[in-house]
């Protein structure tokens, strides 16, 4: 049978888990599982690879939610959408001016 230790370093290095879940998986405490993971060799890398990965997806989410909003803001205007925003904006000011 595998220590908390050998089973941390497979599910961190190999299966690539979080602390957190690893604490889970043990039974151990996050920060006994963080101070030996820290003590291994290869941590730093593995730690620094795992954010630039995160980094390169938070781009790559941004980029599309940025693509998202801007094809939403490009609503055609029509005479219709212009009389739909102007009555919403009298109704805003009447009620500022009389509520």
């Amino acid at each position: 049978m595998k220590t908390w230790k050998e089973l941390a370093w497979s599910y961190y290095f190999e299966s690539r888990m979080s602390i957190n879940d690893i604490a889970a998986a043990t039974g151990i405490s996050r920060q006994s599982i963080s101070a030996y993971l820290k003590s291994c060799e290869g941590f730093d890398g593995e730690k620094q690879n795992r954010k630039n990965e995160n980094r390169a997806k938070r781009r790559i989410y941004k980029r599309e939610k940025n693509r998202e909003y801007q094809s939403a803001a490009r609503m055609p205007v029509t005479a219709e959408s212009m009389r739909r925003e102007h009555d919403l904006a009298a109704l805003e000011l009447s009620h500022e001016i009389y509520h």
